[in-house]
């Protein structure tokens, strides 16, 4: 098991480690030269000194550039990220790809205070009767799904898994509704509203799940960011 893990560490520094070596520098390449160049004037002490000055300056240089070459990708090896052999394969390659600018983030640097103030009221107001319909219509549906006679103890377990799974299905249908509308405006107006309210120190903030991370979790989740935000924007002056 420890000489699999070493195995997959190494998986992951060789490729950045080789990655970062730079095998045209230009000063790496100078340095091999005047090196060569110093090894065939220097007739005393010279390598290779009983080959001829062409095959001698090739051989230095070469000889050179693979030292020089080979201790910077070790240097890179050792002194680069450590892994613990545990990483995900996949998430340097989604790490790396540079993040879109909303076409969202700057129509609201152009909006006026109250313009902006009013715009973030009315997607309060949406967000919270969203939620209330939503739950309206779960409550609605356990309601009209009740069976009439539950006799056995068996009977009962089924009907409780029947509204779990339903209640399930509920929350992923609100999820997935409420990230597609509201989530990328939600997090932008908030955003721009923070920054012109002068708010640096972002952790001070209380933390909103459904506006952090799309996570609706708790009594009224998206009651909860769109009371935020309302109050975000009654500051804005």
């Amino acid at each position: 098991m420890k000489i699999s893990i070493q195995a997959r560490k190494w998986r992951r520094s060789v490729p950045r480690a080789w990655k970062q070596t730079q095998l045209l520098h230009p000063a790496k390449i100078a340095g091999c030269v005047t090196i060569s160049a110093f090894n065939i004037l220097w007739h005393g002490h010279g390598i290779f000194r009983s080959s001829p000055p062409v095959l001698r300056f090739v051989i230095v240089g070469v000889v050179c550039y693979v030292v020089t070459t080979t201790a910077e990708f070790l240097w890179f090896l050792y002194s680069g990220p450590s892994f613990t052999g545990f990483e995900s394969p996949t998430a340097a390659k989604g790490a790396t790809k540079p993040p879109s600018t909303d076409p969202l983030v700057k129509q609201l640097k152009e909006l006026p205070p109250a313009e902006l103030r009013e715009e973030v009221l009315q997607l309060a107001k949406e967000m919270k009767s969203f939620e209330a319909v939503s739950d309206r219509e779960f409550v609605d549906t356990l309601a009209g799904a009740r069976p009439v006679n539950v006799a056995t103890e068996a009977e009962r377990d089924e009907v409780l898994d029947q509204q779990s799974a339903e209640l399930m299905q509920h929350n992923l249908r609100t999820w997935r509704a409420y990230r597609e509308r509201f989530y990328r405006p939600a997090r932008a107006f908030r955003d721009e509203l923070r920054k012109r309210l002068g708010i640096r120190n972002v952790n001070s903030e209380p933390r909103i799940p459904a506006l952090d991370r799309a996570a609706l979790t708790g009594a009224n989740p998206i009651a909860q960011a769109a009371d935020y935000l309302a109050g975000l924007a009654r500051r804005l002056k």
